[in-house]
């Protein structure tokens, strides 16, 4: 009687355990669900523009289901959302979260790239502040190096090469601002600057030559035939270097 007993309670357990699978794969397919249509409403919110809508609702899918595909992709879509609002820093941390969970995603590129607008879209700014230019580069020079045949590496060095740009013309100017005004150490150090960490730039050519002055000013010969050798050299037919004489 007593194994009957044993018996039959194995059977009953067993029986519960297999109706408590059945259970959990359709809690399973109905949070599968439940975050497509969360997904959906909020995809449908962004493609409409309304991007304070689609932040929300895909923060709330996170917050209900914070695990699988759906989720991934509302961190994603929340970065852009923000970039596409405006709100860069916002952006920016949404990306930066997303690549820290998620580093070996197959859309992690699009995460870096989409970091680095983020920081771009700084630079419009009316006040000036290099670091959003010094960051913006950091994040797409990451990109290029790691995934160099990403859809998004060929944008990603034509903004480095404007960076590139800005810094250098922007050094150019502090350096001809202190030129003018007979600060020439402070003139050679940032003209210094534009023709070492900013050799890609436009504004290297006119460096070298206010760097010349500079040296001269400074009765650093030697500094300054050294400058002038140089931009004779890279630039033989050009502007200043005709006015070396």
């Amino acid at each position: 009687m007593r194994k009957r007993s044993l018996a039959l309670i194995a059977v009953l357990v067993l029986s519960a355990a297999g109706c408590a699978s059945d259970n959990h794969k359709k809690d399973l397919m109905d949070s599968h669900e439940a975050a497509a249509t969360m997904y959906s409403h909020a995809k449908q919110a962004e493609d409409r523009g309304d991007y304070g809508t689609a932040i929300r609702e895909y923060q709330d899918l996170e917050a209900m289901y914070p695990y699988g595909p759906y989720a991934e992709q509302a961190q994603l879509n929340t970065a852009y959302s923000y970039y596409r609002q405006g709100d860069s820093k916002a952006a920016a941390a949404a990306a930066e979260r997303f690549i820290k969970l998620h580093p070996v995603n197959p859309y992690v590129d699009y995460a870096w790239y989409l970091k680095g607008i983020s920081q771009y879209q700084e630079i419009e700014g009316a006040d000036w502040n290099p670091v959003p230019l010094h960051e913006a580069f950091d994040t797409f020079e990451t990109l290029v190096k790691r995934w160099p045949k990403s859809a998004y590496a060929a944008d990603a060095r034509l903004r480095m090469e404007k960076i590139i740009d800005l810094l250098g013309k922007r050094n150019l100017d502090i350096c001809k601002f202190y030129y003018v005004r007979h600060a020439y150490v402070a003139s050679a150090n940032r003209c210094s600057d534009v023709v070492t960490k900013y050799q890609l730039s436009p504004a290297r050519e006119e460096a070298l030559y206010y760097l010349y002055l500079s040296y001269q000013h400074l009765d650093l010969k030697g500094l300054a035939q050294d400058t002038a050798s140089i931009l004779r050299y890279n630039y033989p037919g050009g502007k200043y270097t005709r006015k070396l004489g």
